[in-house]
């Protein structure tokens, strides 16, 4: 319903490996998000979507990764605009999620600054392994139980930090050797990977990643996702797998650990979170 919006009209289209997809046209309408306004960005504005979108509660998508990566060739996005016109002070921007309070506050996109309040200790900065997507070297994973020890696990590899992914997603060999030490976890025909409901209580402790000589932990607690209907007792896994040439830290990291990422040192920096 914008008034100021202008048709461009360029078709595109995109999907993704769980099958939902969108496509569309574009068009260049004035963007502005907190105190940023950016005029005649071009949006791509959806005519057709998969019934996932349809359900969805979020309206759209705001791509934070670089241009070069746009599903429609040649477009500077709303981040690379803001970096290029001196919007920000520094050309950073910082993530930092949290469970929903009884205020709906569930943390802050913070454009051109860093939060010190919102995390412990320093930032650990990592260089991008591909200054193309927000891609690290993920050096290790480990599973760390109370009063049993560290268990290390033989996944690593390029990882790409992905607040557009709520899981962790690895591929079918990672996905099983992470699932090898969780009691009773199954790998489900229908549902994919599931775990005991109780999985935080088999095994208390946390998940720890190792990155840019630091390690950054998930406790088990947060691996344990939704309910399966039909099956009791049994709850979604918040890591799956995937076909992909990388591992997909998510949100389910995000929500342990306060991340910036900064655009004109081609680096992410990372801390542990305070709640």
């Amino acid at each position: 319903n914008s008034s100021t919006h202008k048709a461009e009209g360029r078709k595109w289209g995109i999907s993704y490996g769980d099958g939902s997809f969108a496509t569309g046209y574009t068009i260049r309408d004035t963007v502005s998000i907190g105190n940023l306004t950016v005029p005649n960005q071009v949006i791509g504005l959806a005519t057709s979507e998969s019934r996932a979108y349809q359900q969805d509660t979020v309206d759209g998508l705001l791509g934070l990764s670089y241009s070069g990566v746009s599903f429609i060739p040649g477009v500077t996005t709303f981040l690379d605009n803001i970096n290029e016109n001196d919007y920000l002070k520094q050309p950073i921007f910082s993530v930092y999620i949290k469970e929903k309070d009884k205020n709906d506050y569930a943390g802050e996109y913070l454009f051109g600054d860093i939060d010190h309040s919102k995390f412990e200790g320093e930032l650990t900065w990592v260089p991008l392994s591909t200054p193309k997507f927000w891609e690290i070297n993920l050096d290790g994973v480990s599973l760390n139980v109370e009063g049993v020890g560290k268990e290390q696990m033989e996944i690593s590899g390029p990882a790409i930090l992905d607040t557009g992914t709520t899981l962790i997603v690895m591929d079918e060999k990672q996905a099983t050797e992470f699932h090898r030490g969780i009691p009773s976890a199954e790998k489900s025909e229908i549902y994919g990977w599931i775990l005991p409901t109780n999985t935080d209580q088999l095994i208390p402790g946390n998940i720890s990643f190792a990155i840019g000589g630091a390690e950054f932990s998930v406790p088990v607690k947060n691996l344990v996702r939704e309910p399966v209907k039909g099956l009791d007792g049994w709850s979604f896994s918040a890591v799956t797998s995937g076909a992909s040439n990388f591992i997909i830290i998510g949100d389910v990291f995000f929500r342990s650990n306060y991340i910036t990422f900064d655009r004109g040192n081609a680096r992410v920096g990372i801390a542990p979170s305070k709640h």
